[in-house]
């Protein structure tokens, strides 16, 4: 009886060791991602020059999906199929149907002003959920930045309740399932098109998706040959209150102008500009005082509070320098004025450059050849023939002189001569006549 007892628990814990080992090979909980295309039916998103968001994220989508099933240990699931709008909180109450661990909401931008580029996640601003959101977009934001695009930032938003602004993360953070907004670009932005304008392009967005998901939650893929299991997240605090966005301009903007080159009229402009909160994300300038400004340009690099950039100023003009400066989200800063006096430069100087280009081929003809003199007697030569054109000009001055000196002596002589003749016939005119006398006969 000894020796079964001593067999029957070791039996026992073998058998419980290959249970155990079971469970995590084959039986360990699937990840589950819920994707959302935004918007649908007769809700269509943005339209920019024959695009249509709702079209577009539904690409997205379905390759975000087909990408992701290529992974092992995970299930994908779409909020709609097809072309139908679902209000916000019902797409929430779909991803905790399917107990999800995320729920990627896909988008594209616009801005009012059409000046805006480049690409950004928003996160709820609450507990748990706010860490998990930023640990997935710092992958996201990562490979969206490699593409090319301009990186806007990681945000949150708040409604006048205090609550996260946007419904999806709203509803979504409300039943504990960590949630994204992925605007990808901007559709009414130069810059950006050509990340989109084609369906395979829409495509690799799906992808780049599709692998941010997957090194955030570890996965890897024998068919795509790739393993991120050891990936390391980016992980923040858990916050104890709301992650507030930053609601106020940037601290500052000054400029300095440290060179201006005449022949061209480049101006090269120092700008220092910060903000405490959040940071610089473009810049702008004016030429004429702040009438009309230039486009959005990149502040680079981002953490920077110094940037340096060059301006062609149009000849005839008197530049007056002013910079906005844009933060994060979007408010902007206007620098101090720097006003330069009149930059002339071109049509002028071409045409006297052009006057001496002939002179310098008159006077080589003339010489026969400039290349065989000396400087010290070109020099010699160039000052003798100016005073020659002097003692010429001098000659010629005093002849115009001599003439002038003649018609005036010849005017006077014959004002005088017409007031003697003029005097001479009053005097006759005056004289008494004499009656001839008869002769007598």
């Amino acid at each position: 009886m000894k020796p079964a007892f001593k067999i029957a628990p070791a039996f026992f814990l073998g058998l419980l060791f290959f249970c155990l080992r079971s469970i995590t090979a084959y039986g360990a909980k699937p990840v589950v991602a819920v994707i959302d295309p935004g918007h649908g039916g007769e809700n269509l998103g943005a339209e920019y020059n024959g695009y249509t968001e709702k079209d577009m994220t539904m690409i997205v989508a379905e390759a975000m999906k087909e990408e992701l099933e290529k992974y092992e240990g995970i299930e994908v699931y779409l909020t709609r199929e097809g072309d139908r709008d679902m209000k916000l909180e019902e797409r929430a109450e779909f991803a905790a149907s399917k107990n999800a661990d995320f729920l990627f909401c896909l988008h594209f931008n616009m801005s009012l002003s059409h000046e805006l580029f480049g690409s950004e996640v928003w996160v709820s601003a609450f507990g748990a959920e706010h860490q998990a959101g930023y640990a997935f977009a710092s992958a996201e934001m990562k490979l969206l930045e490699d593409t090319g695009l301009y990186p806007r930032g990681i945000k949150t938003r708040l409604n006048d309740k205090g609550e996260d602004y946007y419904g999806i993360i709203r509803h979504s953070t409300a039943k504990g399932i960590p949630s994204v907004i992925i605007e990808h670009c901007h559709l009414d932005q130069g810059r950006d098109v050509s990340f989109y304008n084609s369906k395979e392009k829409l495509e690799q967005f799906g992808i780049l998706d599709a692998t941010a998901a997957a090194q955030y939650f570890g996965l890897k893929s024998e068919i795509l040959g790739v393993d991120y299991s050891g990936y390391h997240k980016e992980e923040i605090p858990l916050p104890n209150a709301a992650v507030k966005p930053d609601t106020s301009e940037p601290d500052v903007c000054v400029i300095d102008v440290s060179h201006v080159d005449e022949e061209t009229g480049e101006i090269t402009v120092s700008v220092y500009a910060a903000d405490y909160d959040s940071y610089i994300l473009y810049y702008s300038y004016s030429l004429d005082g702040g009438e009309s400004f230039s486009g959005l340009h990149e502040w680079e690099p981002r953490n920077a509070d110094m940037l340096q950039f060059t301006v062609q100023a149009p000849s005839g003009t008197v530049p007056d320098l002013v910079v906005n400066v844009y933060n994060k989200y979007d408010y902007i800063t206007q620098s101090n004025h720097v006003r330069l006096p009149s930059i002339i430069y071109g049509e002028e100087e071409k045409d006297e450059g052009e006057t001496g280009t002939v002179l310098q081929e008159e006077d080589a003809v003339e010489a026969g050849s400039m290349t065989a003199k000396n400087p010290s007697a070109v020099k010699q030569e160039e000052e003798g023939g100016k005073t020659a054109r002097g003692e010429e000009e001098g000659e010629k001055s005093g002849q115009r002189a001599t003439v002038l000196y003649f018609l005036q002596v010849a005017l006077l002589c014959a004002s005088i001569l017409f007031v003697l003749l003029l005097m001479a016939g009053l005097l006759i005119g005056r004289r008494p006549s004499k009656k001839k006398r008869r002769r007598k006969k």
